[in-house]
């Protein structure tokens, strides 16, 4: 069976959603199968830094589906959700193929762009989500990050299969090998992307409170992001002494760094509720730090969170309430036992086996 993947990013690249296909893809390579990729010929960060983005964007969608019709012939072609409205370049792709069409959600549009504020909710944005919603009615299977955006596509009238992302293979080594030594100063972190679905207000908030205090309590920010830029002048105009900023460390680094700090900070602005899921929450609920989570209390990361008693669960602006639950957390000083820390690599296992039932009733017995 040959399959088509389609994405915006592929490695080496290192966007995450190209990595998780990639492992996908290597799973059913070793099932015998032949697999083959679309990408928008164009880096992720590099990406980021340029204006423009719906022009970009659009010229990538036009670009994967002309390599797509060009591909050899496909019988399933899989993809996920960058660019925007990748899936229905993939539905036409299928289509041209007569192929099936598989398709991983990793961010619901029209509905993220609308929440964000990017596409104002309207005709345009209607049009859109009736068009996704054919495509979703098309596909042969849909899979989403939890059960909060299996409820948001349920009103498609499609139900999706939930299969949460994993740790990246070449992480698994680092992470079982990581011994970062602790800063010289009790330091909490936020790692990762700071783009337009994450909250940093409330962060840069606790942090003033806690230097108001007096606390020996350092924030670092460790990353890029959209939103960087913003938050960096927000914590000048808040007076902040004890706020850093550090730019994006080597994937082999990355553990190491995340130890070398008290507290992992994850965010999430409520409106994104169930429309993407923090891609950097699977590594930073595999290692033996607490986890602050500052955005919905009640939806489905919340709730896997609390199972955690390391995991503190916050809604945004509640600043007084973080940094006494950070002050607690520094005063312990308690370590977090093994049977504690989610394990990473029986997790990915269990993903990549639930891929491969994705595909029975294909009539192809390698992935059965």
């Amino acid at each position: 069976m040959r399959v088509l993947f389609l994405n915006q990013y592929f490695p080496p690249d290192a966007a995450p959603t190209g990595v998780l296909l990639r492992e996908v893809s290597e799973e059913l390579e070793r099932a015998g199968h032949t697999v083959d990729f679309v990408a928008a010929r164009e880096g992720y960060r590099a990406g980021q830094k340029k204006g423009g983005r719906m022009r970009r964007e659009a010229k990538a969608l036009g670009r994967m589906l002309l390599d797509g019709l060009r591909r050899p012939r496909a019988d399933v072609v899989v993809s996920a959700s960058s660019p925007p409205c990748l899936l229905v370049v993939a539905t036409l792709v299928a289509l041209w193929h007569r192929a099936k069409s598989v398709h991983w959600i990793m961010d619901l549009y029209p509905e993220i762009a609308v929440a964000l504020g990017e596409v104002p909710a309207g005709f345009v944005a209607r049009m859109i989500e009736r068009v996704m919603g054919w495509c979703y009615r098309r596909a042969a299977k849909v899979v989403v990050l939890d059960e909060d955006m299996a409820a948001r596509l349920r009103r498609y009238g499609v139900a999706g299969a939930v299969i949460r992302p994993w740790v990246f293979a070449t992480v698994l080594p680092q992470l079982a090998a990581a011994r970062g030594e602790r800063a010289g100063e009790w330091t909490w972190i936020y790692s990762g992307n700071l783009g337009r679905a994450h909250e940093w207000e409330t962060l840069l908030q606790t942090q003033a409170l806690l230097e108001r205090r007096g606390a020996d309590v350092r924030l670092l920010f460790q990353g890029g992001g959209p939103s960087r830029a913003v938050a960096q002048a927000r914590a000048v105009e808040l007076g902040l002494r004890r706020c850093a900023w550090a730019d994006y460390v080597p994937e082999s680094e990355l553990p190491s760094s995340l130890l070398r700090c008290e507290v992992l900070a994850v965010t999430q602005l409520p409106a994104a509720q169930g429309l993407l899921w923090p891609s950097k929450l699977g590594l930073v609920i595999s290692l033996p730090r607490p986890i602050l989570w500052i955005g919905p209390p009640d939806g489905a990361v919340a709730r896997m969170l609390r199972a955690f008693p390391h995991a503190g669960v916050f809604a945004p602006g509640q600043p007084e309430e973080i940094a006494d639950w950070l002050t607690a957390r520094k005063a312990s000083d308690a370590a977090i036992p093994a049977a504690d820390v989610f394990d990473p690599v029986a997790h990915r296992t269990a993903s990549l086996v639930e891929w491969r039932e994705l595909f029975r009733g294909f009539g192809v017995a390698g992935l059965l």
